[in-house]
């Protein structure tokens, strides 16, 4: 009976845990673009998807920061934000050369950090503005998750950092031979990279909450079985395993996600999972 209770108390524990991660995804993350140079802004409006407009209630504002563009002001506008607890960012656009000068400029004024800034050579294609993006996403924070629902250009490289850090989180939890920290870090990236690209958290996420209690449950045995086989030092096989399967872990739930689509799932928990076993009852098939 005592064992019966303490599961049904992780049970709960879980689901409230699952619903706040979830919860904390559906507020806030409204990025907006401040007027400028016309080309600028509306290269950078267009790589996030994100409205030009004075807005200074947004969560974040991008601050476009071409070559002949005033610094001062730039930084004005980052320190009368900091100081109301408002986060900014400035898209500093220019060549490598001029990086330090402009970097001085801005960071003259005492309350605008490093973490303001980003630096980028153009925003004329996405791997010129990945660097843009990436600070976007750094500056976002807690809020990168609600600014991707909302906003779906920035979906694939908010799950690219979400999978990013879970790796890293899970990796030092096996290194430490701590497997329940792993799990959670995994099942935590599997909620937020679902709530990121919009979807609800209700019986048609069973599938990917499944394969993620499941990979959970299967790593400890796993890390410490290759510990004691593949040479080297155990803590390293131990996080290299636990990073490894994060990773896995991330790919196949998002293949569940695009393969079951939300809109042709069954309304229940047993109906979702008797769909998802049907599917791959069928592709054995098929490849048999």
């Amino acid at each position: 009976m005592g064992a019966l209770v303490s599961l049904a108390r992780r049970v709960n524990t879980f689901a409230r845990d699952t619903r706040t991660q979830h919860e904390t995804a559906l507020d806030g993350g409204t990025i907006t673009v401040l007027p400028g140079d016309p080309m600028l802004v509306g290269a950078i409006a267009d790589l996030v998807g994100a409205p030009v407009a004075e807005r200074p209630g947004a969560d974040l504002v991008v601050i476009p920061l071409g070559p002949h563009d005033d610094a001062r002001a730039a930084a004005r506008e980052v320190a009368a934000r900091a100081r109301q607890d408002r986060r900014s960012l400035v898209a500093v656009i220019g060549p490598v050369a001029a990086r330090a000068r402009r970097e001085a400029e801005l960071l003259a004024e005492p309350d605008v950090t490093i973490g303001d800034l980003a630096f980028a050579t153009g925003v004329g294609s996405p791997d010129e503005a990945r660097p843009v993006i990436d600070g976007i996403i750094r500056v976002l924070g807690v809020h990168k998750v609600p600014a991707a629902r909302r906003y779906p250009l920035l979906r694939e490289p908010v799950r690219r950092s979400i999978v990013s850090a879970a790796a890293r989180e899970s990796a030092v939890a096996g290194a430490l031979n701590w497997f329940p920290g792993a799990s959670a870090a995994q099942v935590v990236m599997v909620v937020r990279t679902g709530s990121a690209e919009g979807h609800q958290l209700d019986a048609r996420r069973v599938p990917e909450i499944a394969a993620a209690v499941g990979s959970g449950l299967a790593l400890a045995a796993v890390a410490r079985g290759a510990s004691r086989v593949i040479p080297g030092p155990r803590w390293m096989v131990r996080g290299a395993v636990a990073w490894a399967s994060t990773v896995a872990l991330a790919a196949a739930t998002q293949r569940i996600s695009h393969q079951m689509g939300e809109d042709h799932l069954p309304a229940d928990p047993r109906g979702a999972l008797r769909s998802l076993l049907a599917r791959a009852r069928k592709r054995r098939k098929e490849k048999n």
